[in-house]
C-alpha cells in the first residue's frame, strides 16, 4: 500500500476514534441529567405524598373539631380536638394529652379521626400534639372553648426563623408532624424504630441543638416549640427532616364562628318569626356570673342566656326555641354582641313595610324614629339590616378582661359605641349578620 494511503487510513481512524469519543461524553452527559432528572422528580412525588397525608389529617382535625357537639354531646361546644394517640392504635384517651402535667406528643388518633392510616413518603404515621387550650381532656369549668381562646404552641421554620410565637396571640393551636426516614439526632441518639420503641417520640423526632428545639417534647405558652427540617449539620448530615402542616387559630375559629354564627342566628330568626319579635338583650357583665336575662326594651347587649322577653325561651310561642347549652357552658354569651333594630313600639312588620327589609320607619309612623343597622368596610354594602351579632376576638394590647372589664375590653372601637353603626374591619372583632 502506497505511503499517502496508510496516512489516509490513519487520519480516518482517529476521526473515528474522536466522534466515538463525542458521542460517548453526550450519552454521559445526556445519562447524567436524565438521572438527576429523576431524581427530581421522585424527591418532588415523595414530597408531594407527604403534604397530601399532612393535609388530609389537618381537615380531619378541623372537622372533628367543627362537629365536636355531635361527636361528644355533653353540652361542650365546637372546637375541641383531640388528645394524641400514644400507643399506637389509632386512638385517643382524654387523659393522653398530659402526663404527670407534662404535654405529650403522640401519633395522630387516626382511628378516633376517622381518617385512615396516613402515612408520609418513608411510611411512617404521621405525628401530632395539640394546645391546652383546645384539647377535649379540660372541663368548660376549667378551659372554655369560645372565640376568645388562643393557641399555645410555638413553631420555627428550618432557619431558627419564628413562624409562631407561642407566648402570644399568633400562638398556634395544633402541629401534625411526618418524621421522615430515621436518622441520627442532632443530640447523638441514633434512632432505631424497632418494636420496643413504637410509642419513643425520640425515635421518630428529631432536634436542633442550635435552636433548643427538640420535636420530641414542647411546653405550652412558651418559646419551647418545634422546628421544621431540612436542617443539615456542618458536614451535610440531615440531622432534622421533620416536615410539619399547622391549625391555626384563624384557621379553626373561622370554621367555629360560622357554625356558632349560624346557631345562633336560627334561634333568633325562629324566635322572631314565630313570637313577631325579637328577643330583649342581657346586660354586660364582666364577672361572668349574670345572670343574663333579657332586659325590657334592650335593643343591644350580649345573648340572653338566662331568660328571654318577651317571651321566654321554651314558653309560649317561644316553645322548643332555645340556645344551645354550651353558648353558656362555654362562655360565648361573654364574647358575643347582640343587637336588632327594632324597639316594642314598632308593631312588626310595619304596615306596608315587607318583613324582610329594614328600614328607619319616619316619626308619623312611630315616635320615636327607630335606626336600622349599618356594616362598614364590606366587600358589598351592608345597611338597613335587623340584627346582627359580633364574636370579640383574642384580648388585644390594652384590653383587660377581667371583673371590671367593660365593652372596650371587648369589643373595638366603632362596635363598642352603642350606635347602630359598626366595622367589619376591626382586627379581632367578627361581625355576622343573623336578620336580612
Amino acid at each position: 500500500m502506497a505511503a499517502g494511503a496508510l496516512v489516509q487510513t490513519s487520519k480516518n481512524q482517529q476521526g473515528l476514534a474522536l466522534l466515538v469519543l463525542v458521542i460517548l461524553i453526550i450519552l454521559a452527559f445526556v445519562t447524567y441529567s436524565l438521572s438527576g432528572l429523576s431524581l427530581n422528580q421522585v424527591k418532588a412525588e415523595q414530597v408531594k405524598k407527604t403534604r397530601i397525608a399532612l393535609k388530609k389529617a389537618k381537615q380531619a382535625l378541623l372537622s372533628y373539631a367543627v362537629n365536636y357537639p355531635e361527636i361528644t354531646p355533653a353540652n361542650r361546644g365546637p372546637g375541641y380536638l383531640p388528645c394524641p394517640d400514644l400507643n399506637d392504635t389509632g386512638v385517643s384517651l382524654v387523659n393522653n394529652c398530659k402526663t404527670g402535667g407534662v404535654p405529650n406528643v403522640g401519633r395522630l388518633p387516626w382511628v378516633t379521626l376517622g381518617v385512615g392510616d396516613l402515612r408520609d413518603s418513608d411510611n411512617e404515621k404521621l405525628w401530632y400534639a395539640v394546645s391546652d387550650n383546645y384539647d377535649y381532656s379540660n372541663s368548660p369549668t376549667v378551659n372554655k372553648i369560645n372565640t376568645a381562646t388562643t393557641g399555645t404552641i410555638t413553631v420555627k421554620d428550618s432557619s431558627n426563623n419564628m413562624i409562631y410565637d407561642g407566648t402570644s396571640l399568633d400562638a398556634i393551636v395544633a402541629v401534625i408532624i411526618a418524621p421522615g426516614e430515621a436518622l441520627t439526632r442532632d443530640d447523638g441518639v441514633v434512632q432505631n424504630r424497632s418494636a420496643a420503641n413504637v410509642n419513643a417520640a425520640i425515635h421518630y423526632l428529631d432536634i436542633h441543638v442550635a435552636s433548643a428545639e427538640d420535636n420530641a417534647s414542647f411546653q405550652h405558652g412558651s418559646l419551647d416549640g418545634f422546628i421544621e427540617g431540612e436542617i443539615t449539620d456542618g458536614a451535610g448530615n440531615v440531622i432534622v427532616n421533620d416536615q410539619f402542616i399547622v391549625i391555626t387559630y384563624g384557621e379553626i375559629m373561622d370554621l367555629i364562628h360560622k357554625r356558632v354564627s349560624g346557631e345562633i342566628g336560627n334561634v333568633i330568626n325562629n324566635y322572631f318569626a314565630i313570637c313577631n319579635d325579637y328577643p330583649e338583650a342581657a346586660l354586660f357583665d364582666a364577672t361572668g356570673v349574670g345572670p343574663f336575662n333579657s332586659v325590657a326594651l334592650s335593643q343591644q347587649g350580649v345573648l340572653p342566656v338566662g331568660t328571654a322577653l318577651p317571651v321566654n325561651w321554651n314558653t309560649g310561642c317561644a316553645a322548643g326555641i332555645s340556645l344551645p347549652l354550651w353558648v353558656q357552658s362555654e362562655g360565648w354569651h361573654m364574647n358575643t354582641y347582640y343587637q336588632y333594630s327594632y324597639t316594642k313600639a314598632v308593631p312588626l312588620p310595619l304596615p306596608g313595610i315587607p318583613a324582610a327589609n329594614c328600614v328607619t320607619p319616619p316619626p308619623a309612623v312611630v315616635a320615636p324614629a327607630v335606626e336600622c343597622m349599618t356594616v362598614n368596610n364590606t366587600d358589598l354594602p351592608i345597611d338597613n339590616k335587623r340584627a346582627l351579632i359580633i364574636f370579640a376576638g383574642r384580648a388585644l394590647a390594652g384590653q383587660v378582661r377581667n371583673a371590671a372589664a367593660g365593652m372596650a375590653d371587648y369589643f373595638e372601637n366603632e362596635n363598642n359605641d352603642g350606635d347602630f353603626v359598626f366595622d367589619a374591619a376591626e382586627t379581632e372583632d367578627y361581625v355576622w349578620v343573623i336578620a336580612p
